[in-house]
């Protein structure tokens, strides 16, 4: 502990009642007298201390910068007042009680304009560590969505860097706490605009650049779209922004993946961007895909970016499944020596991703099409084509969960064994089997299997249960069984759903005790195992 009266002298020295040079001295005196890791001491002076005066040193700072024309002469200055500021703030901003006083989150303008100027390698990588730290507050966060000008200009100077590494780095970690922000604490529509705005920047910052920018700001993209879900985006005034941004970055990761040099090794990150995009916006991702009908023909160029996408999802769907497939659950660890089998199992973290696109595309094909009129010239052979390459990877998944299921695994351990697979592929066959009931059979077997997951997994359940109920409402409507009535007959156990006669697309499941129990479990119904169980437990 810190010798308590050179504390107060120190304070006393950096108080506003000081003259500007015993202010210096104490800043100076500071780190002698006070150990960084003394939160107590560090936040008595603080409290006590004049923080206008650090202000006034970087702007002093910024002056010094501002007023240097030649870049290399800039880069060479000395900026000891800066330097002295910066040192200082960044040991206050390393405890965050003090990070988030009212007197830190006011130096916040001032440090982004100072983290846009400076170009000293440590100057610059001490301004974005404090304002890393500031922004691991909500209120600085805030701050930053309410008035977004100075995390904009961040976007601006990356531009302009030879090597933005540094600068990328730092708006990776800002945007991403943005949309943490955004989705933790409601649809506040200032601070969703605030969001729009510097998303579309760097989105445009994306679509532009020619350098490395452009793929570092992929996974840049990636992780501040990944908090974000469809609810955070349903606020008045940002439907043009949201359709700009996945304008710019769908066509950039187009342009990433059509690529066939070194630039390759982005293209998986470009996948995981685009599926974003599917998430979020389906109906501006899939635009260009209404030129699904042969009467807009100049909507070509969109229509073969849309193909390409699909069809690479598709192909990437089945080889992660085709390369888990060779790893049952209790294959255990991996041998990190044998690089051709590790290579296999590692593209297995690509299937989410390429199940949200497809998966993302039938539903709003099936939604698109039902919206056409009789006489729209819809260009079927396009449609089919997409299709028959997700029936591809479609009948590759529900081999997947029926071969793990046929080696005796329990339902329990597949899901255990691989979570994120298991739930991505019952995503895409949620959407794959309410397009056509001729699928049904081949998935039959994929009913009990999903009733379990439902019934017993408290992690994942929700999620294969979400996924789950557009194919049941579908198998449903083949039979013409009104949905409301179906529930109203499970909950009375009164299940008379027999296909109507003569139904040439009816579901072969509707009426089995399989699509039965699926449905009680889909609907949040207690099966008649589980009445009786109840009932013998009594």
């Amino acid at each position: 502990m810190a010798n308590r009266e050179q504390i107060e002298r120190c304070a006393g020295l950096l108080s506003s009642r000081s003259t500007d040079d015993e202010k210096l001295a104490g800043l100076l005196l500071m780190p002698r007298v006070v150990d960084a890791k003394d939160r107590e001491s560090l936040e008595y002076i603080f409290d006590s201390m004049d923080t206008k005066f650090i202000e006034r040193l970087m702007r002093t700072g910024i002056k010094q910068i501002e007023t240097q024309n030649n870049t290399e002469a800039a880069a060479a200055t000395e900026l000891p007042m800066l330097d002295i500021a910066l040192s200082v703030i960044n040991v206050f901003s390393s405890h965050s009680t003090i990070a988030t006083k009212p007197k830190m989150q006011d130096r916040i303008p001032t440090l982004f304009k100072v983290a846009t100027l400076v170009e000293q390698p440590d100057a610059l990588a001490e301004a974005m560590q404090i304002l890393c730290r500031l922004l691991a507050t909500d209120t600085a966060v805030q701050t930053v969505l309410e008035k977004p000008d100075t995390l904009l200009r961040i976007v601006d100077s990356a531009r302009s860097q030879v090597e933005p590494l540094e600068t990328t780095r730092f708006l990776d970690m800002a945007l991403n706490r943005c949309s943490c922000y955004i989705h933790e604490n409601g649809s506040d529509s200032s601070c969703v605009k605030g969001w729009a705005e510097l998303l579309t920047s760097t989105a445009n910052a994306f679509a532009s650049s020619v350098g490395m920018l452009k793929f570092e700001l992929i996974p840049v993209l990636a992780n501040a779209l990944e908090p974000i879900d469809r609810a955070d985006m349903d606020v008045v005034g940002i439907a043009d922004a949201s359709k700009d941004i996945a304008s710019s970055i769908g066509s950039s990761c187009i342009w990433v993946l059509r690529q066939k040099s070194e630039t390759t090794q982005y293209a998986d990150q470009a996948l995981v961007l685009y599926s974003h995009l599917v998430r979020l916006w389906p109906e501006h991702v899939f635009s260009g895909n209404r030129a699904v009908t042969a009467s807009q023909s100049q909507n070509s160029q969109q229509n073969k970016d849309s193909e390409l996408i699909l069809r690479l999802a598709c192909i990437e769907a089945q080889a992660a499944i085709d390369a888990m497939m060779i790893c049952p659950p209790d294959s255990g660890v991996v041998d990190a020596e044998n690089s051709a089998e590790a290579a296999r199992l590692a593209r297995g973290w690509k299937l989410p991703f390429c199940a949200e696109i497809i998966a993302g595309w039938l539903e709003w094909i099936a939604s698109w099409l039902d919206e056409q009129p009789e006489s729209a010239d819809i260009d079927e052979g396009a449609i089919y084509g997409i299709m028959s390459e997700i029936h591809k990877a479609a009948q590759v998944a529900v081999g997947f969960l029926v071969d793990w299921k046929d080696r005796g695994y329990s339902e329990q351990e597949i899901i255990d064994a691989s979570p994120g697979l298991v739930v991505s592929t019952v995503h895409m066959l949620g959407q794959w089997l309410a397009t056509d009931p001729k699928l049904h059979q081949t998935a039959l077997p994929v009913l009990a299997m999903c009733t379990s997951w439902i019934k017993l997994d408290t992690v994942h359940g929700a999620a294969v249960k979400e996924f789950m109920r557009p194919c049941v409402s579908y198998a449903l409507e083949t039979c013409g069984i009104d949905e409301v009535q179906f529930i109203a007959d499970l909950e009375s156990r009164e299940l008379r759903h027999d296909r109507k006669p003569a139904h040439e697309f009816a579901s072969p499941w509707v009426g089995t005790v399989d699509f039965d129990d699926l449905s009680y479990a889909v609907y949040g119904l207690q099966s008649d195992e589980e009445v009786l169980r109840a009932r013998q437990a009594m």
